[in-house]
């Protein structure tokens, strides 16, 4: 069954690319950015919550600062099917520090991303996944994601604006404490939980709490305050793109971050170790697009652009077993 499609107009574009560069914002902050009363904006947003539109506003930690490795597994399957889905997933839900969960349709079929402290961690999260399902397994990958530049929905424009970048953080920098875990556990799939429910929770005074945030995010423990948005909603397809380089040195790779970067549809670019030297999320109406977008890539980049893949993410899963 097809999806409708929703149409939205000027305001609610301004609305949720402001929610994308920071979803915890107040609406009245985000009124006079757009134009418009914080009672509007309010009701604006409650109207594309409703819409399925937006399915998360979550909060970016610096997981390397909490003791983490952010690893992914990319798996294809003998014959994927929904039974076969369903198992997984309820596998998952099961499993610890899982992240981030999507089937995807093309070059794989699943994509789930883990946390680890270390390598040997990662070993064994990995093995739990791939032995529980060797029998079904046709293809898989393994990475470790080490950086990531996101960029702020160019697409509902058409046009470039900078991207999202998060702060670099300081040397040496603090750990995070106790009450702080409690903050980013309370925090990490909710970047708009208020400051009530905090209190309740953490039986402390706001003004503490307050401090609490605001020196996570000076510290740069804090990253940003995201969305998780429906592209198919208003009638664009979300793909995942897996590139291999050669004869590439730091400036012709950052060359080609550029020119990915350069176009409106995309959405994040990751450099990771693993199989894959850079991926990249973007939208498009339909594949003849992307195909477009990737012929254009390869041209420019000839001799450095050794393979190229892309999936078809069809769902994100509300899958998050993580707590730090």
């Amino acid at each position: 069954m097809n999806k409708e499609i929703i149409k939205l107009d000027e305001k609610d574009k301004k609305i949720v690319r402001e929610l994308f560069i920071n979803s915890r914002q107040s609406f009245s902050k985000i009124g006079k950015k757009v134009g418009l009363p914080k009672n509007v904006v309010a009701y604006r947003v409650k109207k594309i919550i409703d819409n399925e539109l937006i399915t998360l506003f979550c909060t970016i930690f610096d997981k390397e600062r909490l003791g983490y490795l952010n690893c992914k597994i990319l798996l294809k399957f003998h014959h994927f099917n929904e039974k076969l889905e369903k198992k997984i997933l309820d596998f998952l839900k099961k499993t610890k520090k899982i992240h981030w969960v999507a089937t995807l349709e093309g070059n794989y079929d699943f994509c789930i991303i883990f946390l680890a402290r270390n390598i040997e961690e990662m070993y064994g999260a990995y093995n739990r996944i791939i032995y529980h399902f060797n029998n079904f397994i046709l293809d898989k990958e393994l990475a470790i994601q080490v950086k990531g530049y996101h960029f702020p929905y160019n697409f509902l424009y058409n046009r470039l604006e900078k991207q999202v970048s998060f702060k670099k953080r300081e040397k040496n920098p603090k750990k995070p404490d106790k009450t702080d875990i409690k903050i980013i556990n309370l925090m990490k799939q909710n970047s708009r939980i208020s400051m009530l429910e905090l209190m309740e929770k953490l039986e402390l005074s706001p003004q503490v709490i307050r401090n609490r945030i605001k020196k996570m995010e000076k510290d740069v423990m804090i990253m940003g305050y995201k969305i998780r948005f429906d592209y198919s909603l208003i009638g664009l397809n979300y793909f995942y793109n897996f590139l291999n380089l050669t004869n590439v040195d730091k400036e012709k790779e950052q060359e080609v971050i550029s020119f990915i970067a350069s176009f409106p549809s995309t959405i994040k670019i990751v450099k990771e170790i693993g199989k894959w030297d850079l991926e990249f999320e973007c939208v498009f109406p339909s594949h003849f697009e992307l195909h477009d977008f990737l012929k254009q890539l390869k041209n420019k980049f000839p001799k450095n652009i050794q393979k190229i893949e892309s999936s078809l993410i069809c769902k994100i899963h509300d899958i998050n077993t993580v707590k730090y």
